[in-house]
């Protein structure tokens, strides 16, 4: 993942609406591997691309299907 992406995927979770519980366990489990993926080594600037993508897409979820789907996966980890 670049930078870019992980801007982009942040910019567009926030307009997603509710079409975003639908695919919110693919997102939401792709940049957790990119977060867990990334190492001392690792681009500082992706990190926070990466982190801010997370923190936009957990504060974008606001229907009760999303929040269940959330838990669920939270849960499964």
């Amino acid at each position: 993942m670049t930078v870019f992406n992980a801007r982009a995927l942040a910019a567009l979770v926030t307009v997603a609406g509710n079409a975003l519980s639908k695919r919110l366990t693919v997102v939401l489990t792709a940049l957790v591997k990119i977060t867990e993926s990334t190492d001392d080594s690792t681009d500082d600037e992706l990190r926070n691309a990466v982190d801010e993508a997370v923190q936009a897409l957990l504060s974008s979820i606001a229907d009760a299907e999303g929040l269940n789907t959330l838990m669920l996966l939270l849960l499964g980890w």
